[in-house]
């Protein structure tokens, strides 16, 4: 995974997993986030934190719509700490979202992930992911899933 220092330049060894129901609910009170991730409950909600350290860094809530393979990120944060200029932590959401293009490829997806972002993301999320509008959603998908993928998970199995 290719989480870097911001300072040193280090790369970082990350960890992405699954949060159960209760740990979920306890995120609802967290002055780190800024949505309630309680309501995420009936959804995957997966964590991004360094290997050995409990710290939050970010977290992703996906969907699986099998009938039309794809994931859907439903949504993704970084911590307060980890965004615009004053983060120390590099890649979190690109992380989270090659783990995303994985489990697409996973489960026979070729890669399929939609999001549903901000207006005001829609660029952010077109130049640095290789995200397409589709409609109120954006989407990536086939070889622009797997660059994702390669870049931010570039030591991982696919």
């Amino acid at each position: 995974m290719d989480l870097i220092d911001k300072e040193t330049g280090d790369k970082l060894n990350g960890i992405i997993e699954l949060l159960d129901e209760d740990k979920i609910a306890s995120l609802s009170n967290s002055k780190n986030f800024t949505f309630d991730w309680g309501i995420e409950k009936n959804n995957q909600v997966y964590t991004i934190s360094i290997i050995n350290d409990n710290e939050i860094l970010g977290l992703m809530s996906i969907i699986d719509v099998p009938h039309e393979f794809r994931i859907h990120i439903n949504l993704i944060e970084a911590a307060k700490g980890q965004r615009g200029k004053h983060k120390t932590i590099l890649n979190i959401p690109g992380c989270l979202i090659a783990f995303a293009c994985r489990t697409a490829f996973k489960k026979g997806y070729d890669g399929f992930v939609s999001l549903t972002p901000k207006t005001r993301l829609r660029n952010y999320y077109s130049k640095t992911y290789g995200f397409m509008g589709m409609g109120t959603q954006m989407a990536v998908f086939g070889q622009d899933s797997f660059l994702i993928i390669q870049k931010y998970l570039q030591d991982e199995e696919i």
